[in-house]
């Protein structure tokens, strides 16, 4: 397996076409955020998200996220109910991710990988939702890490480029670019809110619940 290709955040738009044009051709990309490192991939291509659950040995039936670069797009794919359309409002883009019901049915059979009822819809304030603004197609995200459960010592999220690299070179996983935005600080997962029906908090993460319920019941 070739090395991986690697580029400095620090170069700014330059790194930033270079994702876009990786994704846009059905390439894996390895980002930075303020909680780890994520592979990106065109939502629309299975075989660029099948990649990257190959590569994390991940269970089908744990879809991908996906990552929208605006609320009025997620509004268009998705159904955004009042308290829905409240978090988005109030905690986006942030470290927050809604579980939510497809418009079309047809849309949804054709993204399997993402979820076929609701999908796990977030919008991120860095490098993650430049890219969503850039790229062809929203792209589908998951956490730099094997997700197998049988490799407990190597399913430690990536915090670094270093991490990045050992993961890809370990289980021969497609990374076709990684870009180093050093270390990631905050080493923690995203709050999931199953939007479905009433909100619920069904994982607590880097967004505290009480911002959820402060976000949902305040005027």
């Amino acid at each position: 397996m070739a090395p991986v290709r690697i580029l400095p955040a620090a170069d700014g738009t330059a790194a930033l076409d270079a994702c876009v044009a990786v994704v846009d051709a059905g390439g894996i990309v390895a980002l930075p955020t303020r909680r780890w490192y994520m592979l990106c991939a065109d939502s629309t291509d299975e075989a660029a998200c099948r990649g990257i659950f190959v590569g994390k040995g991940r269970p089908a039936a744990k879809p991908l996220a996906l990552v929208m670069p605006s609320n009025a797009a997620v509004a268009k794919r998705f159904v955004l109910s009042p308290d829905a359309g409240r978090l988005a409002e109030r905690l986006w883009p942030g470290d927050l991710a809604l579980l939510l019901p497809w418009r079309s049915a047809k849309d949804a059979d054709q993204h399997p990988w993402l979820g076929t009822g609701t999908a796990m819809v977030t919008r991120d304030p860095w490098l993650l939702g430049d890219l969503a603004a850039r790229t062809r197609n929203p792209p589908a995200t998951a956490v730099v890490s094997r997700s197998d459960g049988q490799t407990p010592t190597k399913r430690e999220p990536a915090l670094s480029p270093a991490a990045v690299a050992a993961f890809a070179e370990a289980h021969d996983a497609s990374v076709d670019l990684l870009i180093d935005g050093g270390l990631c600080p905050l080493s923690i997962g995203l709050t999931v809110v199953d939007c479905s029906a009433q909100p619920i908090v069904v994982r607590a993460g880097a967004v505290h619940p009480r911002a959820v319920e402060t976000a949902l019941r305040e005027p």
